[in-house]
């Protein structure tokens, strides 16, 4: 049997993730192992064509500890990553060898499977947000030996109460608001803080509840831009320095009684934002209702919820309001001691379950059984979102949290 572990990584860097790949190497090496490095997730898979051997060298790298031992002091992704998903593949990004058909998007997972098998892998250790594992899940039941760990600032992963990454940037982002508080304080304004979130606000309402934001809108509940002013006023006029901050999880929408009502005070760019929020039927009829010239779609990305919160504070309270997006600082910088360990027993809790011919698994910190793992089909769940009657006042856009439970 091949003693080749294949290791890629995808969606979103998040802090630990080159420790994690550091020390999957080392402990795959110390068990015997050969680890390979896959070149951006799933891409450096699909674009291997075993007719051209120019393509190994560029989508594999043979990993070695001299080789990954200073990757832990820098951010990012050693191995690189991509948001590729195999099952739909843009032709855009379908290699010319594997273009066939007239179809936009194609499935690919022939080519992935074939690409696993002709290279020996014994197993593959996927370390992953949502997407990648739901993916893997899928290779899973395809009869591919598969591992995955769990990575995303969100922390919104079924099956794991904590996930690479969430420790560093819920500090990081305490960190952001606080400098962000004493600005708008000294320029005395109302400031919004957007931060990443787009189908669960979980992150968002962690960050905004530590750092002491006044209020926090999450993609879970529609907000009525009439409201969130109001509240945004009383808050700064009860501030002694006359200020107030306001988080918007970039998922975040309108209240659909409000949207045709304020869409004509938006700039194109928030105008855009409001219509993927929207079914393809009501963007259109909005659409038809205004003139909406020149708007565009940029696909399924909701960055932009942070400005057309921003924009509609602005109209509405007649008062500068300051936007700050959060989203890509939250996935940099140094890990903090959370993240190092949760890196670190990831990789070394995988490397055991491939010496022992476990796969179909993911690993998992739980607050019963601390580090464990489940299967990893438990991620076709769907994202964790906000429990709202437990955490959220939906009347005052705040946090309802009492005690909380976190890695």
């Amino acid at each position: 049997m091949s003693e080749r572990v294949a290791i890629l990584t995808g969606g979103g860097d998040v802090p630990g993730l080159n420790m994690c790949i550091k020390s999957l190497v080392y402990r795959l090496i110390d068990f015997g192992f050969q680890p390979i490095g896959v070149r951006k997730g799933w891409e450096g898979l699909i674009n291997y064509n075993h007719r051209d051997r120019s393509t190994y060298g560029a989508n594999f790298i043979e990993l070695t500890k001299n080789l990954v031992r200073p990757i832990d002091r820098t951010p990012g992704s050693f191995l690189h990553s991509s948001r590729i998903n195999p099952l739909h593949t843009p032709r855009v990004q379908v290699p010319e060898f594997l273009q066939n058909g007239a179809d936009d998007t194609l499935d690919l997972t022939n080519q992935i499977k074939g690409a696993i098998q002709r290279l020996g892998f014994r197993a593959v250790v996927v370390i992953g947000d949502d997407d990648m594992l739901y993916y893997a899940a899928h290779l899973d039941q395809q009869g591919i030996p598969i591992i995955g760990i769990p990575k995303t600032i969100h922390n919104n992963i079924h099956g794991t109460d904590y996930t690479l990454g969430f420790s560093t940037s819920l500090a990081r982002g305490v960190n952001f608001i606080h400098e962000l508080q004493a600005l708008a304080g000294s320029r005395e304004q109302i400031a919004v803080a957007e931060t990443f979130g787009i189908s669960s606000g979980f992150s968002s309402l962690m960050i905004a509840f530590m750092a002491g934001a006044d209020r926090t809108i999450i993609p879970e509940v529609p907000y009525d831009p009439e409201r969130l002013a109001h509240l945004a006023l009383h808050d700064q006029a009860r501030n002694p320095n006359n200020y107030a901050i306001v988080v918007v999880s970039d998922g975040s929408r309108i209240v659909s009684d409000k949207i045709a009502r304020y869409t004509p005070h938006l700039s194109l760019r928030s105008k855009s934002a409001v219509l993927q929020a929207m079914t393809a039927e009501k963007a259109e009829a909005l659409r038809e209702e205004f003139d909406l010239s020149g708007v565009v779609e940029t696909g399924t990305s909701m960055a932009g919820s942070g400005m057309v919160a921003a924009e509609l504070l602005q109209y509405l309270t007649g008062k500068e309001v300051f936007l700050q997006s959060l989203n890509y600082l939250l996935r940099t910088g140094p890990p903090d001691g959370q993240d190092l360990l949760g890196a670190t027993n990831f990789a070394m809790l995988a490397a055991r379950l491939v010496k022992e011919g476990v796969y179909g698994r993911m690993m998992s910190f739980q607050q019963k059984y601390t580090w464990t793992h489940v299967a990893l089909n438990v991620v076709t769940q769907g994202v964790k979102i906000v429990s709202v009657d437990e955490m959220y006042d939906v009347d005052n856009y705040q946090p309802k949290v009492t005690v909380i439970w976190a890695a």
